[in-house]
Formats: C-alpha cells, structure tokens, sequence
C-alpha cells in the first residue's frame, strides 16, 4: 500500500515548488500580456486618434508645408519687389545679351526638338532654351496639378503637349528705335532697332541710358527716331524686366471637353456656353474663345493667376494684354530678332451672318498666300477646313504665322481671331459699363464711365476731344450741340454731320498718336473714319476723308479707301459708340491682317473678338 502524504515530504515539497514556480511565471506571463495589451491600446490611441502622436506629427508636417509655401510667397514677393521697384541690372544674361526669363512656381521651360517639347535648362547652359540671336525667344509650359510630376523631371525629359494646359513666351525689356519708314505708312515696309536691356535699367550692354521718349516734332516723315524704352515694360512706377505672353490666343472647355465661346455653322450664338468651372487654355489647333465681352476677357485673364490646380503658379499677375504690351511683341517682330508674320487664316462663315471654327496656331492658305480657307456656307473655300497636319504651328506654314519664323515665337497676331486689348477711348460712353464688367456683374472694371481706380495698371486710355467727353457735339448749322447718340445716327450722312465725324476721329487719332511704341503714329499718319453711307439702307462703311463718305452717300455707293500702316494693315480709329481697342485683324483680312492693324470695337460678345493673356511681375 502506498504511502499517505499528510504535510509532504521534502521530494513533494520540491515538487509542489517546481510546480507554483511555473504556475506563478504562467499568470506573470498572461498578466504581463494583458497589461501589454492595454497599453499597447493606449499607446494606438495616443498614436492614432484624433489628438494622436501621429495626427499632431502630420498635423505639424502639414503646417510646417503650409508655412515653407508662405515663406516662399513671401520670397517670391520680396524677390519681386527687389527685382521691380528698385532699378538694378539683376537678371541680366552676359552671355545671351539679353534679360533671363523670370520663372515662378509651376512654369517648366522648354525648348523643340524632334517634334516634341522637352524641358529645358533655367541656366540655358546648353543654350537650348533660348537664343534671340537665333530668333529663339524663350518658351515656358504649364500642366494641371494632377501631372505635376512634369514639373521636376530632368532636363531634356519630353513634356506631352497633351498635359500641357498654357504656352507662354518671353519679351525681353528693350528700347527701340524706328530705322526707316517712320510715318510712311501706307502699304511701306519699316525696320525697327532693338537694344535688349540690362535688368529693370534703361541701360545697354554698352552702358547707354536711354531715355524714355522723343520729340517727335523735331522729325520729318522717314527720319530715324532716337532710341528710347519701349513703354510695354512699365506697369505703374514699376519697371518690368520683361512679360510673359500668351503664345497663342485663348481657348477654353467645359467640363465636358467641349470648346466654348464658339458659334456653330447654322446660328450666330454660342453653341457651348462656359461656367465657373471652365478655365483659360492657350494651346495650338484649339478653337479660339470669342463670343465674350471685353470684361469677361479681363476676368477671365485675371483668373488665371489665382487657379494653381490648373496651372501650378503662384505670385503671378495675369491680365488682359495691354495696346503698348501688344506693341512691345509687335516691334520685336519687326526687329531683327523676330519676323514679320503671315495671316491666320483659318476659320469658317456663315455668309452674311457669323463666323465659327477659328482655329488657334493656324498658318495661311499657302506660304505665299494669304487667302483665309475653310467653310463658306459648308462648302470647301480653298484647302477646306483646317487640318492640323499641313496648317498646324510645328508645320513649314505654319511657322511662317509665327513672330519669328518658327516654333519658338507668339502666334495669332495677325489673323485668326481680332484680339481685344485692356484700353480704351475715355469718351464715358455707356457701353465702358456695360461691356466692362464679368458676366456675373460682381466685378467691375468701369462705373459711370470711368475706370475704377484699382485697374489703372491694367488698362491703357486714350484722351478724347472735349465735345465728345462732354456729349456735346458741335454741327454747323445746327441750333443746339448734339449728343453722341444723336451724331451717329445712320440717316445723318450730310457732309456737316461727316464733317462732325471725321473731327472727333481725327482728335481721338491725334490722341492715340501721343504714345509711342504702340504703331500708329510712328508707323503711319492715315486713318479711317466710320460714317453711313448709302440712300436707303442701313449702310456703314470705313473712308479716309469726308468728300469720299459724301459722295458715296450721293450715288448709292459703296465704301472709301482706307488709311493703313507699313505692310498695309489697317488703321480704323475708334468713335463714341465704339470705345474699345482691338488688334491684329482676323482671318477673312488675308494680307490686310497685321500685327499693326488697329481696329475699335463696342465690347460686346462678338463671334470674331477674342483674347490674349500676359503674365507681369
């Protein structure tokens, strides 16, 4: 019989201890497991919930970006600041001999190469992004936020010209001087020296200063004027190094791919209309976007520089181009920098009616030829519509429609679509108001007839006669003064109300003709009135002096001749019921389209009006 343990013995004993050893360390593990749980609990808690480690770290991380992005602005701004409002040479390239492009956030240069758009270096080491020697002006690219890894690839990395949302190119600051047919106008072919400047300076490479203006009246007809600094550089007190300008004129979609501000080939109306969340796209074979007010076209220009999704920019200024920035791209072109380009003429008509399909980038009919070519009434006119493979910009005539003979220069300034300009005639005329305001009405750039205040900058005016400021129009023979309204009425085509015409036009030339660099005076002394002719029609028409507007009401003609400037553009000066200022002619003008023509326009939505942005800072 075994054994009855009472007490233990000492080989129990030391079992029972081996066994509470193991006991003891078993609940020590499972305890020590627990305790590990909840504070691994509590340590996810304090890791991961709302007030957790890690959401105060990505918190502190994201506020930390946030203040780097300030203090960047705020460099950019002081930097700015440095470079604009106190005069230095800062910024000037020695050895290209012309000012460095001025890039922000968002902008990639790029140069062509084998068909394609590639980024280039900033230093222009290489000299692949620019060379104005070579005709090569310097081009930047935009993208949209969701290709935003394409704008830190390497150099020479190709940018797809699908991701691209804005072309742009550079106009350096320079002073120039007309070397020959100044005031010749009329079908004379002039030539224009450019001096590219150092900085925000009136200084040359050499060290010459150059003065702001001349005395035009110590000049004879075909003199060489003295060199002086082309004002398109100045916005306010502040000198500009140089802008940057839309390269081609403005196109816009909605949020379903589809182009707006385009009429269609059966009614002149929009056939899309844009909304808030359609945005400014300057890109080649696009369809222009016209059918907009010239207020809508500030807006929407000044828009651009607040939508960092679309473009990736900050601290830009955006606006409407200005007549003496047109000017400045204009006079580059005539230099010996640039070339004079051929006519856009792409685009199709609804005959008697409207025009639709203006196609940006295009080249003329042929490169000798200057014919627009596309729908007439949805018959082929000429090559047809236009086709991207032989009329596009990279094409060899395409590049003759460009500023300087190729890829790398701005294009649309003759032909296409006539391009509105920020200015105008300050006659207080009602349609400042009422075309100078974005389609919403919360902004506007015109109340009363004046320009408000804080778009000085943006905008060039024109002085006009006192009579027609005032309203009050003299006409001889008539026993009271007349009102704007009252003169332009088209039944009124006695030469006494011709006579009244062609005075407030001619004041309002002479007007314009004070401000240089913008081709009117310096380039010609012709211009054209608007007056109605015709016995029994509604008959308006262009004539260069009264007895022709008399003599065409008289027989039931037809309309005068018109004053042009070098190469025959146009010169139509503006009145009191058309006081905005629009450029360059549109594709039905073949040869007569010119970066010098000048033309006058109400502001209303029109179905050939469109626009062109310039970035300044």
């Amino acid at each position: 019989m075994g054994k009855l343990i009472i007490g233990g013995t000492e080989e129990m004993d030391k079992e029972k201890t081996k066994f509470n050893q193991k006991g003891i360390t078993l609940i020590a593990l499972v305890i020590t497991i627990i305790v590990l749980l909840i504070l691994a609990g509590v340590s996810i808690a304090m890791l991961t919930g709302e007030n957790g480690i890690l959401s105060k770290a990505q918190s502190a991380k994201e506020k930390t970006a946030e203040a780097e992005t300030d203090e960047n602005g705020k460099l950019s701004e002081y930097e700015s600041y440095i470079q604009n409002y106190i005069i230095s040479e800062e910024g000037y390239d020695e050895e290209g001999k012309v000012n460095k492009p001025r890039l922000k956030n968002g902008m990639i240069p790029v140069y062509y190469e084998n068909g394609v758009w590639k980024k280039a270096d900033e230093n222009n080491t290489d000299k692949k992004w620019y060379n104005y020697e070579e005709k090569r002006w310097a081009n930047i690219v935009t993208v949209a936020d969701e290709d935003e890894a394409l704008r830190n690839v390497e150099v020479g990395t190709e940018i797809p010209e699908e991701k691209i949302t804005t072309f742009f190119v550079w106009i350096p600051r320079y002073a120039y001087s007309i070397t020959s047919g100044y005031k010749e106008g009329n079908g004379a072919t002039g030539s224009i020296d450019v001096t590219f400047l150092k900085g925000n300076t009136n200084k040359g490479e050499d060290g010459t200063e150059y003065p702001t203006d001349y005395d035009e009246e110590k000049l004879e007809k075909g003199a060489k004027t003295p060199k002086i600094v082309h004002p398109g550089f100045k916005m306010g007190s502040t000198e500009l190094t140089g802008i940057w300008v839309a390269k081609f004129e403005a196109s816009g979609e909605d949020k379903n791919g589809n182009a707006v501000g385009n009429a269609n080939s059966e009614e002149n109306k929009e056939q899309f209309t844009p909304d808030e969340s359609t945005y400014v796209r300057i890109l080649p074979s696009k369809i222009s976007w016209r059918h907009i007010t010239i207020g809508e076209s500030e807006y929407r220009s000044m828009q651009m520089s607040e939508n960092t999704e679309k473009y990736g920019w900050t601290n830009v200024n955006s606006h409407l181009i200005k007549n003496n920035e047109w000017g400045a791209v204009s006079y580059l072109c005539y230099s010996k920098y640039g070339a004079i380009p051929k006519t856009n003429g792409a685009g199709s008509t609804k005959s008697n009616s409207h025009w639709y399909n203006l196609y940006t980038g295009a080249g003329p009919y042929t490169e000798t030829n200057e014919t627009w070519y596309g729908k007439q009434d949805g018959s082929d006119r000429n090559g047809g519509e236009f086709k991207e493979e032989t009329h596009g910009y990279s094409t060899t005539i395409g590049q003759t429609a460009s500023t300087t003979g190729n890829v790398y220069g701005v294009y649309d300034m003759t032909g296409g679509a006539w391009e509105r300009v920020a200015t105008y005639l300050d006659n207080g005329n009602e349609y400042l108001n009422s075309y100078g305001k974005n389609k919403a009405g919360d902004v506007l750039y015109f109340e009363n007839g004046k320009l408000n205040e804080e778009y000085n900058l943006l905008w060039d005016a024109y002085q006009v006669s006192d009579e027609e400021k005032n309203n009050a129009i003299v006409v001889e023979g008539e026993s009271k003064t007349l009102t704007q309204g009252e003169l332009w009425k088209w039944n009124k085509k006695e030469q006494k109300y011709q006579e009244a015409r062609y005075r407030l036009t001619q004041a309002n030339y002479n007007n314009m003709a004070k401000y240089k660099g913008i081709g009117v005076n310096e380039t010609s002394t012709e211009f054209s009135f608007y007056a109605p002719y015709s016995k029994v029609e509604n008959r308006w028409g262009w004539f260069k002096t009264v007895s022709e507007a008399v003599a065409a009401a008289e027989i039931d003609g037809t309309a005068g001749t018109v004053g042009r400037t070098w190469n025959n553009d146009y010169v139509y000066i503006g009145h009191a019921s058309s006081p905005f200022v629009v450029r360059g002619g549109y594709c039905a003008y073949g040869s007569n389209a010119g970066v010098l023509t000048t033309y006058f326009t109400a502001g209303n939505a029109s179905y050939d009006n469109g626009f062109r942005p310039v970035l300044a800072f």
